[in-house]
């Protein structure tokens, strides 16, 4: 082998240690190596060009250019050719994350024995995603925010393994939905978590958490009951159901569950709108559990059931809070309650978990089960004009509909909305399979997902009858409350006195902040006083402990991004004062964000 070779597997080796042994060397016998104009190598790869014939490290810096550093921090390659591109990248750019993506192996030590690659191994923040699966490279890369992620793709460089690459290109389109979806709702409902969660904080000290039923399901199917319209033909047999299997009931399902004279163990609701909190009005279940979280509308802890579990919060103040006073244990959200009730059962213990009426689709053009809340507030708000059926028109068409198969293999029309939900449960059941869990639908006409399988109801029947176990399982629950309540940290009341206080510093920050860009506007020459002064301010910020909770109603990044285009940026001494205007921008928003809490949360002026 050549001395490029050689020097590019020792670097190859010495950075990588693991994943080099892992990988057998070969090379690929499909690329044809040619001398370009420039006297550099190129090559092609089944009459593809892979490089210019010219000139390709001007190509490659030409491509690299495109890379915007004040908006991007992360660099994803799928497929390299030669490897030109990540180079350049590598001198070009140290400081953003730099993933190079590629499943074939033999392409990839034959790029490194093709060009000099020691840029790239010496690149600070460096990820190789060679030989990996498809879910390995979505855990890889699911932590990479899509709008801060530049994506270089070049056909020639993914033409070897298409099917691959577009797999790949279809879970960044997932990260950028699923960030999108975020981004929106948190704009939405910000404001709304932080007064339900200030008007609710008193029962995290008052009331137990989920953790107290940790692996305790001991071997005891959970059966999930959600509000599709398939689930009508499961509740004649939830009594049976009920004798076998722990019930766990999503909000907008509790009312068939009720009507058929069944109450589940538990019940979920997690999403924190008002309009939710109605699933449960006029109702009571006294043989339940509900699960909750402290962000939800407050009537819901006015329900009537046996008893209030909360799950850990996913907004900061929460967090704040449960940090000393103690966790109420983790549950995913993957933007449907029926999600929360999966994990919920995950975090049990459950090997066995059925789901019922988790449709994600309109079965027979249906969008909620019969005498659902949803489906009697739209015969409730009905009119000539405006029927039941225009509304469930409405439902179907409004979110990009397409067809897709059921467990049946029959068509059901589906939406881009829920194919998120059903990639987060295709994600999830199928790592929770490696791990023995299976996930099963107890109803074939629901959309069809990988990682769950079709199990019949009539089998289900045949298990036998659990109440023994079932006893067994809220006893250890009780059991594991007792270890738990002695984990307390300071006290609530001291809590919320440091919290107030943290609010009062931080606020101080915000005002010094604006009185200094205030005076640098002012007098230009003050600036670099002034910078060193905002700097100190920053650090202060960024070490409080409030910090994270003020940031629930902080602008998001698109947010922000919209504010700082007001900022006048044309001439040259707009430029000069820029980051004066943007610095003040950020301290008037955080004390936007300061004065909300002061208005919900009490005892904070």
């Amino acid at each position: 082998m050549n001395s490029i070779w050689n020097k590019n597997y020792s670097l190859f080796k010495e950075r990588f240690p693991e994943l080099s042994n892992s990988l057998e060397v070969k090379f690929s016998n499909e690329i044809e190596f040619e001398t370009a104009k420039n006297g550099s190598l190129t090559a092609k790869r089944k009459n593809l060009l892979l490089h210019s014939k010219y000139n390709p490290e001007k190509e490659a810096g030409s491509l690299v250019n495109s890379f915007d550093s004040e908006k991007k921090d992360t660099a994803i390659f799928l497929g390299f050719g030669l490897g030109y591109g990540p180079v350049e990248f590598a001198k070009k750019i140290p400081e953003p994350t730099l993933i190079i993506i590629e499943e074939d192996t033999a392409s990839f030590f034959s790029a490194l024995s093709a060009i000099d690659w020691s840029p790239v191994f010496k690149h600070k923040k460096l990820i190789f995603i060679i030989r990996a699966s498809l879910e390995q490279t979505a855990a890889l890369i699911s932590n990479c925010s899509y709008s801060k992620t530049h994506i270089f793709k070049t056909k020639s460089h993914t033409a070897h393994n298409q099917e691959y690459f577009d797999s790949v290109e279809n879970i960044i389109f997932q990260n950028k939905q699923k960030e999108e979806v975020n981004t929106n709702t948190l704009e939405k409902f910000s404001r709304l978590w932080l007064s339900n969660s200030c008007k609710n904080l008193g029962y995290i000290e008052k009331l137990d958490g989920v953790n107290k039923f940790l692996n305790t399901a001991n071997g005891i199917p959970f059966v999930i009951i959600a509000a599709g319209p398939s689930l009508e033909k499961i509740l004649p047999h939830l009594n049976e159901i009920k004798e076998r299997a722990i019930i766990v009931c999503v909000d907008t399902a509790l009312h068939s569950c009720l009507e058929f004279n069944v109450e589940p163990d538990f019940i979920i609701l997690a999403d924190p709108q008002y309009y939710c909190s109605l699933h449960l009005e006029f109702l009571k279940s006294p043989e339940s559990i509900l699960v909750t979280e402290i962000a939800v509308y407050p009537s819901v802890f006015r329900f009537q059931c046996k008893e209030i579990v909360l799950f850990s919060s996913m907004f900061p103040i929460g967090k704040f809070f449960e940090k000393n006073i103690g966790e109420k244990g983790l549950l995913a959200a993957g933007g449907s309650v029926t999600t929360t009730a999966w994990d919920f059962a995950r975090m049990c213990g459950a090997s066995e978990i059925y789901l019922a009426g988790m449709d994600l689709g309109f079965p027979n053009k249906e969008t909620h089960i019969r005498g659902s809340k949803f489906e009697e507030k739209i015969h409730y708000e009905s009119i000539r004009t405006k029927t039941a059926e225009t509304k469930n028109i409405q439902t179907l068409f409004s979110a990009a509909p397409f067809y897709a198969k059921d467990y049946n293999g029959n068509e059901i029309l589906t939406d881009k909305k829920m194919q998120l939900f059903s990639w987060w449960f295709e994600k999830n059941c199928t790592s929770a399979s490696a791990q023995g869990i299976k996930t099963f639908s107890l109803t074939p006409e629901s959309l069809a997902i990988n990682g769950i399988e079709k199990f019949s109801l009539e089998e289900f029947l045949l298990k036998p009858i659990a109440k023994d176990r079932k006893k067994i399982f809220f006893e250890k629950a009780q059991e594991n409350k007792k270890k738990l309540s002695n984990s307390k940290g300071i006290s609530f009341e001291q809590q919320k006195s440091q919290f107030g206080e943290n609010l009062k510093i931080l606020e101080s920050f915000a005002k010094r902040g604006i009185n200094l860009c205030n005076k640098a506007l002012r007098s230009p020459l003050a600036i670099p006083e002034v910078f060193g002064k905002l700097n100190e301010i920053d650090q202060k910020i960024s070490s409080s402990s409030a910090k994270d909770a003020a940031a629930l109603v902080f602008p998001t990044q698109r947010q922000l991004d919209s504010l700082s285009e007001k900022i006048p940026n044309n001439s040259e001494a707009e430029k000069k004062l820029y980051s004066i205007r943007y610095s003040n921008l950020i301290y008037t928003e955080l004390l936007k964000s300061i004065n909300l809490y002061k208005k919900f949360f009490p005892n904070s002026n």
